[in-house]
C-alpha cells in the first residue's frame, strides 16, 4: 500500500513541476483590448513624401497655386510651393524656379467707386491685387500646411514675410465680418513680419502690390516637428505685377538651373539676358491702368470660398477664416487639390498591441502531461484497492 500510494504521489509532484516549469518560461500574453502605450519620446519624425520637386523654369498667371507651402523632401524641411492648377496632378516645385505673374487684369484703379480700399493708397492710384475668393482672370495664391497634422507639430507654423525687393509694397489682409481689413501681413509697417499657422490648414488670403515691376519676397516657415526639433526653411518667390515681359525676367535659382535641357523655351533667354542692361523692365503706369475694372471683384468682403466647413480655426492673431482643405475634394471644384503628401503623415503615434501570444504547442502538451498523470494516478489507486 505504500509503495503504489508513494509512486502516485512522485508522479503528481513530477507533473506539478513540469507544468510549473513550462508556465515560468511561457511570454505572458496582453489582454486582446488593452493597447501598449507608446512612449512620447518615441514619436517619429514626419514622413517625407515620396512627390518629385520640379525646378524646370515656369511662369503661372492663372489658376490656384499653394505658392507658400512647407513639406517634408529628401528628409529635410522645405519651404516649396505647390501647383495645383490641375486638381488632379498637383505638382511640387522650387519657388526659385517659378514666376507668379499677376497681370494687369488684377489692377485696381483707386476712387469713389472702390471703398473700403483706402488703407492702400489714395484716390487717383492703381493697386495690383490677387483677391481672397478666385477670380479666374487672375492668379490665385494661397499657403497651405497640409502636410503636417496636429501629431507632427507642437504649437502652430510660423509665416514670416522676410524681406520685399520690389518697386513697391506688398500687403497681405482678411476681410472682417463688418467689412474692415485685418492685416496679416503688411511691408509698410516693418519687417520680419510673421503670422501663425496652424497644421493642417489651407488658406487664402487679399493680397496687393502697391506698383507695377517685378518683386523677390523671401518668405520662410519654421516649425517644431516632434522627433525632429525646431526647424526652418526660407524661399524667394518672384512675382511679376502688371504688363511685365516675363520671358526677360531672370529666376534667383537661374545659375544652377540653366543646365537642364528640359527647361521650355523662356530658359533661352538667360544668355540674351546678359546683353540686354535692364533683365526687369519697368512698364509705364500708364499701360497698367489699361481697361481691366473687373477685379473690383476683391472688394466683396466674402471670406475664402473653402470656409464651406464651419469648423475654422482661427490663430491667436484672430485674422480671418482659416479652413481646411478636404484631402480629395469633388473634381468640380475651381480650389479642389490638396497636398497629396499630407497622407503620409496622418498615421497615428498610439502604440500597438504586442504581436506575441500564449504559445499553443506548451498548453497542448501540459494538458497532455496532466491527462497522463491523472489516468496514471487512477491505475495505481484502482490496483491499490483490489490489492487491499
Amino acid at each position: 500500500m505504500k509503495g503504489p500510494n508513494s509512486l502516485a504521489t512522485q508522479l503528481a509532484s513530477a507533473t506539478a513541476l513540469t507544468i510549473a516549469a513550462l508556465l515560468a518560461g511561457a511570454p505572458a500574453a496582453p489582454a486582446a483590448d488593452t493597447p501598449v502605450p507608446a512612449s512620447p519620446a518615441a514619436r517619429p519624425a514626419p514622413a517625407d513624401a515620396v512627390d518629385p520637386v520640379h525646378t524646370e523654369r515656369t511662369v503661372i498667371d492663372s489658376g490656384h497655386v499653394d505658392a507658400i507651402s512647407p513639406r517634408i523632401a529628401d528628409g529635410t524641411f522645405q519651404s516649396l510651393l505647390l501647383d495645383d492648377r490641375d486638381a488632379l496632378a498637383p505638382v511640387w516645385r522650387t519657388p526659385e524656379s517659378v514666376i507668379l505673374h499677376l497681370t494687369a487684369a488684377g489692377a485696381l484703379h483707386l476712387g469713389d467707386d472702390t471703398p473700403g480700399f483706402e488703407f492702400l493708397g489714395a484716390p487717383g492710384r492703381t493697386v495690383y491685387c490677387i483677391p481672397q475668393t478666385q477670380d479666374p482672370a487672375v492668379i490665385w495664391t494661397g499657403w497651405s500646411t497640409q502636410a503636417f497634422t496636429p501629431d507632427d507639430v507642437t504649437g502652430d507654423l510660423a509665416l514670416t514675410l522676410d524681406t520685399v525687393d520690389g518697386p513697391g509694397d506688398v500687403v497681405l489682409w482678411e476681410w472682417s465680418p463688418f467689412g474692415e481689413p485685418e492685416m496679416l501681413l503688411d511691408s509698410r509697417s516693418g519687417l520680419p513680419a510673421t503670422y501663425p499657422v496652424p497644421s493642417n490648414t489651407h488658406q487664402h488670403a487679399n493680397w496687393a502690390f502697391t506698383e507695377p515691376g517685378v518683386y523677390r519676397l523671401t518668405f520662410a516657415w519654421s516649425a517644431d516637428l516632434n522627433g525632429t526639433g525646431h526647424v526652418s526653411d526660407s524661399s524667394v518667390y518672384t512675382f511679376a505685377v502688371g504688363d511685365v515681359d516675363t520671358s526677360t525676367i531672370t529666376l534667383p535659382g537661374a545659375q544652377p538651373s540653366p543646365s537642364p535641357s528640359s527647361s521650355p523655351s523662356p530658359s533661352s533667354s538667360p544668355s540674351p539676358s546678359s546683353s540686354s542692361p535692364s533683365p526687369s523692365p519697368s512698364p509705364s503706369a500708364s499701360a497698367s491702368a489699361s481697361a481691366s475694372a473687373s477685379p473690383s471683384a476683391s472688394s466683396s468682403p466674402s471670406a475664402d470660398t473653402h470656409a464651406s466647413p464651419s469648423a475654422s480655426t482661427s490663430p491667436t492673431s484672430g485674422a480671418g477664416t482659416i479652413s481646411p482643405r478636404p484631402f480629395l475634394p469633388a473634381s468640380s471644384s475651381p480650389t479642389g487639390t490638396t497636398a497629396p503628401v499630407s497622407t503620409a503623415t496622418q498615421e497615428p503615434t498610439t502604440g500597438r498591441l504586442a504581436s506575441t501570444g500564449f504559445p499553443l504547442t506548451p498548453v497542448l502538451f501540459t494538458a497532455g502531461l496532466l491527462l497522463a498523470a491523472g489516468a496514471a494516478l487512477l491505475t495505481v489507486r484502482h490496483r491499490a484497492r483490489h490489492t487491499n
